[in-house]
């Protein structure tokens, strides 16, 4: 028998060994090509840098070796930041600004396709420039007093602006400030507002005593009118009137003085 004979057993153990490595590489290249979307988000697939239109949705996913997964936040995306403008009539207005924006998974593709994985430094640029536009148009009081109709046309804008990249859910002003100067004069123009209210109440309130004590005397001569004409017409209402305000006691003068020039008078004994 020749040497050069290679034994069949050592042949079978070194292609079982070859088939088990080959598997264990087959198993640990498919089982890195699964991935998995969290609820809420999307995956856009890509192959060699290229977006290939695969939109993988929340679940346990497989992708081949050469293809990536980039993953995009679908729920509601809240960013809070402050800036400073100037109103219509030229003062410094701090605003703090509150956006509540969502990502529309249908969008994700295109998204990462013209702006890439990170959008939100695209929008914020976008949502200063609305804000001062807007403050823009009003005068520094005017701010204050129309701030629900300037959050408004603020959200309006944003939604048409904005609606190639996000949709925006809500725009909340949460706080507005102005300089010190401003606030000071502001201040000093509301306490002499309220001194003005306060003396416009006093004088009104005076008029309305005038006008009552007049009335009041003009009822008073009224009855004293009436009843002078009432005794001038009827005498007899005089003495029932003085019989009324007897007393009982006896008077200790008579005075007579009915058709003479000069009463006389007699004490009553």
């Amino acid at each position: 028998m020749s040497s050069s004979c290679i034994d069949p057993r050592t042949t079978k153990s070194a292609a079982f060994s070859i088939f088990v490595v080959a598997a264990i590489v087959i198993a640990f290249v498919m089982a890195g090509s699964f991935v998995s979307i969290d609820a809420g988000h999307v995956g856009v697939v890509t192959q060699f840098g290229r977006v290939t239109g695969r939109i993988l949705e929340p679940g346990l996913h497989w992708i081949t070796p050469w293809e990536e997964c980039q993953r995009f936040d679908c729920r509601v995306q809240k960013f809070e930041g402050d800036t400073e403008c100037f109103s219509k009539d030229l003062q410094l207005v701090g605003v703090k600004l509150s956006l509540l924006t969502t990502l529309q998974p249908s969008k994700a593709r295109e998204i990462y396709e013209t702006i890439g994985g990170t959008y939100m430094p695209q929008v914020i640029p976008r949502v200063w420039e609305i804000l001062k536009q807007q403050i823009a148009a009003y005068n520094a009081e005017e701010v204050i007093e129309k701030r629900e109709a300037i959050r408004l046309s603020i959200l309006k804008a944003c939604k048409e602006r904005l609606a190639e990249v996000v949709e925006v859910n809500d725009v909340v002003l949460v706080n507005i400030t102005f300089s010190d100067v401003y606030e000071k004069a502001i201040e000093q123009k509301q306490v002499a507002q309220q001194e003005a209210l306060r003396a416009r109440y006093e004088l009104d309130r005076a008029k309305t005593e005038a006008q009552k004590a007049i009335e009041v005397a003009k009822g008073e001569a009224e009855a004293i009118r009436v009843r002078g004409e009432a005794l001038k017409d009827n005498p007899g209402i005089a003495q029932l009137e003085a019989i009324k305000k007897w007393n009982g006691v006896s008077p200790q003068t008579v005075v007579l003085g009915s058709g003479v020039d000069v009463p006389v008078v007699f004490p009553v004994q």
